[in-house]
């Protein structure tokens, strides 16, 4: 069983109260439910007649630690102004606008699944080899 740190764990996030479940002890919804603090007065568990209890489970959330990116200033760098242009826009209808700049400085992380967002915008320009400004691992309480 991983020991997870109960700070880090978003608000309303979803708890699993299946400990019985093979998956319990990779999973950061039972993790979250494991070291729920005492002070705690209530939380938010999911409904467990529509959990599964091993593979398959679709609220299933591994504990192994993701790469996240942060910032892509320097990309910006490396490319034309209408590459530039057409990248942003197609971010910024993906993201939002505050959003996508909040991203561009590294002020918040890429996610997993925004990576791959990023890394098509970058293929629709055929700049595929750009990269992030810095890469950080933790865990993916989202996707």
């Amino acid at each position: 069983m991983s020991k997870i740190n109960y700070d880090e764990v978003p608000g309303c996030y979803l708890h699993c109260i299946k400990a019985d479940c093979k998956m319990a002890d990779h999973c950061l919804r039972q993790l979250a439910m494991q070291n729920l603090p005492s002070n705690l007065t209530a939380v938010t568990i999911l409904n467990p007649q529509l959990t599964q209890t091993g593979e398959g489970c679709e609220y299933y959330r591994d504990d192994k630690p993701q790469v996240y990116g942060k910032g892509f200033k320097n990309m910006q760098k490396k490319m034309l102004p209408d590459e530039y242009q057409t990248f942003m826009y197609q971010l910024q209808g993906k993201f939002g606008r505050n959003p996508y700049f909040e991203r561009r400085k590294g002020a918040q992380l890429c996610s997993p699944s925004d990576i791959k967002q990023v890394e098509d915008a970058l293929k629709a320009i055929g700049h595929e080899e750009l990269k992030f400004d810095a890469y950080v691992e933790k865990l993916n309480w989202n996707d």
